[in-house]
């Protein structure tokens, strides 16, 4: 395994990098934020028949994943810095990764989240100057109020790929507003189109099998990706 490590500022990036890349069709990136167990996920990755690189992001702030504040939630939501960590992620922390390599890498990032930053990746995606090509949102936190509109795609973005999951427990457990999760990630799946997209319908709940879900919607990408 060949990994590489260095620190930008609050954020440490991590870097797994696949040792044997085709020149003529380098992998693509995977940017990940709230992995729970990289190093597992990346030894599942290495036994799937699809070549990557993973990133993974640690130290953003749970306000930096908010596109806008929502005060009448409460102070949690009170501030975001949404818009300022994208460009951070997209001019600094991208093109930093990039040069780690030692391997050829295709142009196009995929961006991966959990929770409050499967909702920012929905929502990075979606940003007219977007890198991110194909997305993937394991219990995307999209609840949150205003976030279906906010997600949406201008006319002159278009996706390859949209990989979407919920915990089938999820709608039964949390604060009234927290239940609304499964059927808001129904209707953001209805929304894409012109795209491969998929939704899958995890169970338990919402800390269930972390791991084990971003590497189902990993591995559905990389399908997607070799696809097409």
């Amino acid at each position: 395994m060949i990994r590489h490590r260095c620190n930008f500022g609050p954020y440490e990036l991590t870097l797994y990098q696949w040792e044997a890349s085709n020149v003529e069709n380098p992998p693509p990136l995977i940017v990940g934020h709230y992995l729970e167990d990289p190093v597992l996920l990346w030894r599942q990755l290495n036994q799937g028949p699809y070549p990557c690189h993973l990133a993974v992001i640690t130290g953003v702030s749970e306000s930096e994943f908010l596109p806008y504040p929502c005060p009448e939630l409460g102070e949690r939501f009170s501030s975001a810095q949404g818009p300022e960590y994208y460009h951070k992620l997209t001019t600094i922390l991208i093109p930093t990764l990039k040069a780690l390599l030692s391997a050829p890498v295709a142009p196009a990032p995929i961006i991966a989240g959990y929770s409050l930053a499967g909702l920012f990746a929905l929502w990075a995606a979606a940003q007219t100057d977007s890198p991110f090509e194909r997305v993937i949102s394991c219990s995307g936190s999209l609840w949150y109020p205003g976030i279906l509109a906010a997600i949406a795609l201008p006319p002159e973005r278009a996706l390859r790929s949209v990989y979407l999951s919920v915990g089938a427990k999820e709608k039964n457990s949390g604060p009234k507003m927290f239940r609304e999760v499964e059927r808001c990630t129904r209707e953001a799946y209805e929304r894409y189109q012109d795209c491969a997209k998929t939704l899958v319908l995890n169970p338990g709940g919402h800390f269930t099998q972390v791991t084990e879900r971003f590497y189902q919607g990993i591995a559905w990408t990389l399908q997607e990706w070799h696809r097409t």
